[in-house]
């Protein structure tokens, strides 16, 4: 049966809109590096549209736009290889990702320096990372801060102190919790040529315990709970046991059961039994 041409014509105008409406359509216009960067990350977030990542899709448009300069995919195709993708389809390659990581670096990247400098401190290679630790600390990345500040503890260098101090002062909160609690200990034992001093060993506690830190939490909730070295605040104490607790810190986990099975245990039994499970699942080999 042949159609009518008022069907046929119809039907082109239809195709028309459908193929103006698709990427590929001529005329349209290329999409910019950072669209290309936007839209790689998008393939790499699993959402109802796209259930899994698609990493082979993300790294060809990474690629596309790393090639045109933008440093952002450069940083990002580091990191994938640096890493491994989750569905295995991309396997960990040190090498590629410090390559890609030297580009970035040398397209203005003073966050790659550091990533440059954390890839050879984590192969054990200290005297090779130095140098890369050193430009990005000078530079004000935190991270290299810290980094370099507690290889300089290590070899006991006055130094030390300065690079982690201003980690533990920085805006990046991870970095601060690490930091403060590295400089708290500086304080406690007396380290890198500092003085003994207990009362800014707390305050730096504090600090740490304040950004987030598992071990700071815990050791400042103890306090804050008997006392010591602070003014005594059981309920603050006991809070910042939990979130400590909470992060998986096993020493918080097992000092929170014990402060709950000694006021009122009958009334926090389902509360105990499930932190007891939850220890016994962090010592199992797998959870290590």
């Amino acid at each position: 049966m042949k159609l009518p041409v008022s069907s046929l014509l119809l039907l082109f105008s239809l195709s028309g809109l459908f193929v103006g409406c698709s990427d590929d359509a001529p005329g349209a216009a290329p999409l910019t590096p950072q669209q290309k960067h936007e839209k790689a990350q998008a393939l790499l977030k699993p959402s109802i549209e796209l259930p899994a990542s698609d990493y082979k899709g993300a790294i060809q448009l990474l690629r596309e736009a790393a090639a045109q300069g933008y440093v952002p995919a450069m940083v990002d195709l580091a990191g994938i290889y640096l890493g491994g993708s989750k569905d295995g389809s991309i396997k960990k390659d040190r090498i590629v990702a410090f390559d890609w990581y030297r580009k970035a670096a040398e397209a203005g990247s003073i966050e790659a320096v550091y990533s440059q400098g954390f890839i050879r401190y984590d192969e054990g290679n200290v005297e090779a990372a130095v140098p890369y630790l050193q430009r990005a600390a000078d530079a004000g990345v935190p991270e290299a801060q810290y980094l370099l500040g507690r290889i300089l503890l290590q070899q006991r260098d006055v130094k030390a102190v300065e690079y982690i101090r201003k980690a533990a002062t920085s805006d990046r909160a991870a970095t601060v919790a690490r930091a403060a609690y590295t400089m708290a200990v500086v304080y406690q034992k007396g380290w890198a040529g500092e003085k003994i001093d207990l009362p800014q060993s707390v305050e730096w506690f504090k600090r740490s315990a304040d950004a987030g830190d598992p071990r700071a939490l815990h050791l400042v909730g103890l306090m804050y709970i008997q006392g010591a070295g602070v003014e005594k605040d059981e309920p603050r104490g006991v809070s910042m046991l939990k979130l400590s607790a909470g992060q998986d810190y096993p020493a918080a986990i097992k000092d929170y059961i014990t402060y709950l099975q000694t006021h009122d245990a009958a009334a926090h039994a389902d509360e105990i039994r499930a932190w007891v499970e939850r220890l016994k699942e962090l010592s199992r080999p797998e959870s290590r």
